[in-house]
């Protein structure tokens, strides 16, 4: 979710006029709302992301910052993801990819490295494209980018076929 962070406030002084933020805690975006009254275009939502209350196609842009790595933070392994984590993955991206709208973008950022979280992105049935960039100097964090309605290259399908 969104949490405290005032990348939603960024990204409205930017220039995107429309940004909508969700949390599964009530208290977090009942924060979020009273901190932000004087950006009405900044919508906030208690929501949880395995099951999102928006209409299907809804979506140009989604933007996850760590969120989805509350799903495997209690794997053992990393390389031998659980059947439980593995799952969640899927249902959450399924609704990212059920929100968006052809030629929308899906944009994760992670300090998740390419072999462990590219293998969870790169399912045919979410029906996108896949990139990633190393950004960072001494410490890495990745930026993956799907894009709807693009195909996965064969490399990235065979990543997604290892899950």
């Amino acid at each position: 979710g969104c949490g405290t962070s005032s990348l939603s406030y960024e990204l409205h002084e930017l220039g995107y006029p429309d940004v909508t933020s969700i949390d599964f805690s009530p208290a977090c975006v009942e924060a979020m709302r009273a901190r932000y009254t004087h950006c009405p275009r900044l919508r906030w939502a208690v929501m949880d992301m395995r099951a999102l209350a928006f209409p299907d196609a809804s979506f140009d842009v989604v933007l996850e910052k760590g969120t989805l790595d509350v799903l495997l933070v209690e794997e053992a392994d990393p390389w031998r993801v659980s059947p439980r984590a593995a799952a969640a993955m899927r249902r959450v991206l399924a609704e990212v990819s059920r929100v968006l709208r052809p030629g929308g973008r899906f944009l994760s950022i992670t300090f998740a490295q390419p072999h462990f979280r590219k293998p969870h992105y790169a399912q045919e049935a979410f029906g996108w494209s896949l990139r990633h960039a190393a950004c960072g100097d001494a410490f890495h964090y990745f930026l993956y980018v799907m894009c709807k309605g693009q195909p996965l290259a064969p490399a990235d399908l065979a990543l997604g076929k290892q899950l």
